[in-house]
């Protein structure tokens, strides 16, 4: 009873709050902004998704009669289809790229990043939620909660209160309940309005649960923020120091931290530069066939295999042409020297997110940024989901080239042979599916678990500091 009533008492003086009532509407409106515009760029963003793969398949399948495999060179592009809880929470979308350029021969990083688009709309894009509420939003806690306590001690009241046999863990507990209650008020109207806005665009029980998860790790967060700010309001000898200590502590934790542990992960798991490790393949790849060379000495081995196997002398007396099949088999070859090189800078990217991801124990925002994205799918896992369906995609679509021209370049067919219009249309259109359902991986695990510790961590800690007696 006594805590419900601080609890209230608490709440009626934040909403009567001039200043909390301009910050909570200043903090309404950026969410409000953020939606509406996250939303606005989406739909763009996903008309000209559209607009862009229905040209690449339009240029794929009118590119003129040629011989297939210069039609694999001709290549075609695949697009990572946007999703609306990008608009909440964007990931890593705006850094990976958005088309991969797919070819014979070659695996192409993904290219067209929105972080390279200079236009003023993208700027705009970048007021999302997810940076509201991680660097935002706990300023908007700490100022509506660093003196709940601190200044009850100085106005006196606190030692009255207990005098009159209010224990200090009724009144820290009134005072958490109605913290929580303005951060609630605030983002139950936030939560709503995203509901529906997933609901009128892509009413997917995937992306209703995802979403739902994303809200869950925020508000574990909010409440992470709560509780340490309340913690060092009951710890302070006064007001000033509670507001220099909590700033300070959200400089570390949003800004200094995440800095320091991004140079840090960059300079233990280094990257190889572009120009290295192309050429680290290319080295490689004079150890294999080479598709367009059979006199190589790897080529000219399997050639000699080939005219064993099928009991000719001379390439031109098999019953297939035996281009279409080298070029298949340099393919194949030449996907295993890029597979196992991306394989490399991926696991380098790994022990780069899993040092990240340990660092949250020294930063909760790390913690809740990583997630967050986990749950959206805007992470770099989602992102290799794509790449891996590209990838596997480009090589079928070879594969399909190469086929054709072995089994269909044959005898007097050979010289000069070309397809055309009808051919293409009938090869596979790449088509990506984002996963219906929400799976979280093991690496995927640690920030998600690491954001419940300081959750426990906080409560445990303020709980504490209430258990502490108050000299009279």
């Amino acid at each position: 009873m006594i805590v419900s009533s601080i609890a209230k008492n608490e709440i009626k003086r934040l909403v009567r709050d001039k200043v909390a009532g301009v910050l909570a509407l200043v903090m309404l409106s950026l969410l409000v902004v953020s939606v509406v515009t996250g939303v606005s760029y989406y739909q763009e963003m996903a008309h000209q998704h559209a607009e862009a793969h229905e040209l690449a398949r339009y240029q794929w399948e009118q590119q003129g009669e040629k011989n297939p495999h210069s039609a694999a060179h001709y290549g075609t592009f695949a697009f990572k289809p946007v999703t609306v809880l990008s608009v909440f929470e964007p990931g890593v979308d705006r850094y990976t790229g958005a088309s991969l350029f797919l070819e014979a021969h070659r695996q192409n990083f993904a290219s067209q990043s929105l972080a390279e688009d200079n236009d003023a709309s993208m700027r705009f894009a970048e007021l999302s939620p997810a940076f509201i509420f991680a660097f935002l939003f706990p300023l908007f806690i700490i100022l509506f909660g660093y003196r709940m306590i601190v200044a009850e001690k100085e106005s006196g009241m606190y030692r009255f209160l207990v005098s009159q046999g209010v224990s200090g863990k009724q009144i820290i507990a009134g005072k958490a309940l109605g913290l929580w209650g303005m951060i609630l008020l605030l983002f139950l109207p936030f939560f709503l309005v995203g509901m529906v806005t997933l609901l009128y665009t892509s009413p997917s029980g995937a992306d209703l649960l995802r979403f739902t998860s994303m809200n869950l790790v925020w508000v574990l967060y909010f409440g992470v923020i709560a509780h340490i700010t309340l913690g060092v309001s009951a710890l302070s000898k006064s007001s000033g120091t509670a507001m220099v200590v909590l700033l300070s502590l959200w400089i570390l934790s949003t800004l200094l931290v995440p800095r320091l542990i991004t140079n840090l992960s960059a300079q233990v798991h280094p990257v190889p530069n572009t120009t290295e490790l192309y050429q680290s393949i290319r080295t490689q790849l004079l150890e294999g066939i080479d598709g367009h060379n059979t006199y190589n000495e790897h080529s000219a081995a399997f050639r000699d295999s080939v005219l064993h196997a099928h009991g000719v002398e001379e390439i031109e007396d098999l019953p297939f042409n035996f281009s279409g099949l080298m070029l298949q088999e340099g393919e194949e070859f030449e996907k295993k020297i890029y597979d196992q090189h991306l394989a490399e800078i991926d696991q380098i990217h790994q022990r780069q997110i899993r040092l990240f991801a340990a660092s949250s124990v020294l930063s909760p925002t790390i913690a809740t940024r990583l997630a967050s994205m986990a749950a959206a799918g805007t992470d770099i896992h989602a992102f290799n989901h794509f790449t891996e369906a590209a990838e596997t995609y480009r090589i079928r679509l070879m594969r399909d080239l190469n086929m054709d021209l072995k089994h269909n370049a044959v005898g007097e067919l050979a010289s000069g042979y070309a397809v055309g219009a009808d051919f293409y249309a009938q090869n596979l259109a790449f088509t990506y599916e984002r996963p219906n359902e929400l799976i979280i991986s093991r690496g995927q695990q640690t920030p998600l678990l690491l954001i419940l510790f300081w959750f426990l961590a906080s409560l445990l800690f303020l709980r504490v500091v209430s258990g502490q007696k108050e000299e009279l």
